[in-house]
């Protein structure tokens, strides 16, 4: 079978400097107007975006490093002691952890009830539709490899927190923020059985 030829520039447009990489939540703030200390309240405190499609939906999306064909999104969560997102559900996207160093709590259920520990290279997938979140629970500064695939690019935009999490952001905010969080594509109804009107 034939190969291709790919130039060293085109080569390094498919490469993840981890020193250039800027944080998701500084560009929610310069692009979407939004308090870096919300956005990092809602997600890790630091989460670099190093590859995703090119019109992957979401509010996980801004500026990925490098842009691929594959339906698959990789970040970085680098989590200071304590550390941890929201509890949040994917409903058309599968989430796999990996623990790249420090140990690391994954919490699952609608309340959190159930916990699991990561050790470093330990991985974890979570199925679709599960509650979920992940916590640092080592006494320094630890990084999580965070793996998000989907079927279109479409499927990215399905974050859905709990309606306790929507007190939590309107208790430190105010109403307007749990608003502004919507309007980037994170909803509040995890867990939350759907009646037909």
């Amino acid at each position: 079978m034939k190969t291709i030829q790919v130039t060293p520039e085109e080569m390094e447009g498919r490469i993840a400097r981890f020193g250039d990489l800027r944080p998701q939540s500084d560009q929610h703030a310069e692009n979407a107007d939004l308090p870096k200390e919300a956005y990092e309240m809602m997600t890790a405190r630091t989460l670099y975006l190093l590859m995703s499609p090119e019109k992957q939906g979401g509010p996980m999306a801004q500026g990925p490093a490098v842009i691929t064909d594959d339906k698959l999104s990789v970040i970085i969560a680098e989590c200071p002691p304590g550390d941890s997102p929201m509890l949040h559900a994917h409903h058309h996207t599968n989430e796999t952890f990996l623990c790249l160093d420090g140990r690391f709590r994954i919490r699952w259920g609608d309340q959190g009830e159930h916990e699991i520990f990561l050790e470093p290279y330990d991985m974890i997938s979570v199925p679709r539709s599960v509650v979920r979140n992940f916590e640092n629970v080592s006494d320094k500064t630890a990084r999580l490899l965070v793996l998000i695939t989907g079927g279109t690019e479409d499927d990215f935009n399905d974050v859905e927190f709990t309606p306790d999490e929507a007190d939590r952001v309107r208790e430190e905010f105010g109403d307007q923020m749990v608003d502004r969080f919507r309007d980037i594509g994170f909803s509040f109804e995890a867990g939350v059985e759907k009646t037909d009107a």
